[in-house]
C-alpha cells in the first residue's frame, strides 16, 4: 500500500513540474513584454514619485529584472496580463515602501525556514526548504508581528537564492519552485496560531506567489490526518496533488539519504549543522563568535537592505519577561517580569480578567480539545455523507 501511495506521489510531483515548465516555455514571451513594461514603465513612475536614490533604484530593479518572479505572478493570475501587472505595481511600492525599512532593521532569517545547500535538490532539481512549526512555539512569545517579518525576510532571500542558481550557468532548466518539508514534531493541532495562518495568506502569498511546488508533512500524528481527510475534499485539486503526508521509508526512497540530514533519516549533519543559503553569514566560526560576543554585550546587529551590517549598542535589560502559562510563572496565567539581579524576586505586570479567561480557555481546551475536535470531524463527515446520499438519490 505504501509502495502504491509512493507511486503515485512521484508522478503526482513529475506531472506537476512538467506543466510548469511547459508553462514557462510557452508564456516566456509574454512573460518578457511583462518585464519590460514594468521596467520601462511602471518603474520609471514609481522612481519619480518615490524619489528614489540610485541604490534604491538598482534595488528595485533587481527584482523586476527577475523573469522567474515575473513568470510566477503571471501564473498566479491565470495568466492575464493587466492583473498580473496591478499585483506586480502593488507588490513593487510595497517592497520599496515596507520590505526595505524591514531589512534594514533585521539582518537574520526566520529560525522557522532551512533551505538546504546546492547541489541538494529532490529528483526534480528542487531546493529542498524545511519548515520547522515546533519553533512557532517559541516565536510566538514576540509576537505575530515579529514572526512574520522573519518569514518575510527569509522569503526574500529565498526568491534571490531560486534567482542565484538560475544565473548559474551550470543549470540546464530553470527552478521555479521548492519543496517545502514541514515537521510538525512538537505541535498540537489546538496550539497552532491562526493570526500567524491568516497575516501569512493575506500578506505573503499574494507578494511570493508560485514558489511553492510541493508540500511533505513530517512527524505527523493521527490528528493531523483525519483533519487532511475532510481540508482536501473542499480544496482545488491542483492544491491536494501538492501535498503529502509521506512516511520515514516513502521520504528517503524519493528524495535519498545522500539529501537529507541526519535526523530525517539521512546522511547529511543534523539540520541545524547543514549550510543554510538563507543565512550565508551565520555558519562561520567568526560570525559566531561575533554573534556570541554581541549576545553577551546586548548589542544586536543591524544593516541597509539586509548586506552591510553595523553594530549598535543596547543597554543590557535589568529584568526579563515570563510567559503567562509558564512552569516558572508562580502567577500562572498572568505576565510578569523576573529580575536579574534578584532572580528570585517576580512581580506580575497586569492582572487582566481577559488574560484569567484566556487561561482557563486553554486549559479547558488542553483537557477537551481532543475530543471536541473529533466530535467536530465526526459531525463534518456524517453532513457530508448525507449530502452525498441525497444527491446520489437525486440523480437516481
Amino acid at each position: 500500500m505504501n509502495i502504491n501511495h509512493n507511486h503515485i506521489a512521484r508522478s503526482a510531483l513529475e506531472g506537476n513540474h512538467k506543466t510548469l515548465i511547459d508553462q514557462y516555455k510557452t508564456n516566456l514571451e509574454d512573460a518578457y513584454a511583462l518585464q519590460s513594461t514594468l521596467n520601462d514603465e511602471i518603474l520609471v513612475h514609481v522612481v519619480q514619485e518615490l524619489a528614489l536614490s540610485d541604490a534604491e533604484h538598482a534595488w528595485a530593479k533587481e527584482w523586476t529584472s527577475d523573469t522567474a518572479t515575473i513568470f510566477r505572478f503571471l501564473r498566479h493570475h491565470r495568466f492575464i496580463r493587466s492583473f498580473a501587472l496591478e499585483a506586480m505595481h502593488t507588490t513593487l511600492i510595497w517592497r520599496l515602501t515596507a520590505l526595505v525599512q524591514l531589512l534594514a532593521m533585521h539582518t537574520q532569517a526566520s529560525p522557522l525556514l532551512h533551505c538546504l545547500p546546492p547541489p541538494i535538490c529532490d529528483p526534480l532539481g528542487r531546493p529542498l526548504v524545511f519548515l520547522r512549526l515546533s519553533e512557532l512555539l517559541i516565536c510566538e512569545e514576540t509576537g505575530t508581528e515579529s514572526v512574520m517579518d522573519g518569514l518575510l525576510i527569509s522569503l526574500e532571500r529565498l526568491r534571490v537564492h531560486l534567482r542565484s542558481l538560475n544565473d548559474d550557468e551550470a543549470n540546464c532548466e530553470i527552478t521555479l519552485q521548492c519543496v517545502f518539508l514541514i515537521d510538525l514534531e512538537g505541535l498540537s493541532i489546538h496550539s497552532v496560531n491562526l493570526d500567524i495562518l491568516t497575516c501569512f495568506m493575506k500578506e505573503v502569498v499574494p507578494r511570493y506567489p508560485g514558489m511553492l511546488g510541493a508540500v511533505f508533512f513530517l512527524n505527523y500524528s493521527w490528528v493531523y490526518g483525519v483533519t487532511w481527510s475532510i481540508v482536501k475534499r473542499i480544496l482545488p485539486k491542483s492544491a491536494v496533488a501538492r501535498v503529502f503526508f509521506p512516511s520515514r521509508e516513502e521520504l528517503l526512497d524519493y528524495c535519498s539519504a545522500s539529501a537529507l540530514p541526519s535526523n530525517y533519516g539521512g546522511t547529511l549533519l543534523p539540520l541545524h549543522l547543514v549550510e543554510d543559503p538563507l543565512r550565508p553569514y551565520e555558519h562561520t566560526h567568526h560570525d559566531h563568535d561575533h554573534r556570541a560576543r554581541a549576545r553577551a554585550s546586548g548589542s544586536r546587529v543591524r544593516g541597509t537592505f539586509g548586506l552591510r551590517g553595523t553594530t549598535h549598542q543596547k543597554p543590557s535589560p535589568t529584568s526579563i519577561p515570563i510567559p503567562p502559562r509558564s512552569a516558572l510563572n508562580p502567577c500562572y496565567g498572568y505576565p510578569t517580569v523576573a529580575s536579574l539581579a534578584q532572580p528570585h524576586m517576580v512581580h506580575p505586570t497586569r492582572r487582566r480578567k481577559r488574560d484569567l479567561l484566556l487561561t482557563l480557555l486553554i486549559l479547558w481546551w488542553k483537557r477537551w480539545g481532543a475530543r471536541v475536535f473529533i466530535l467536530f470531524c465526526f459531525f463534518l463527515a456524517v453532513r457530508f455523507t448525507r449530502k452525498r446520499a441525497r444527491w446520489m438519490f437525486k440523480l437516481g
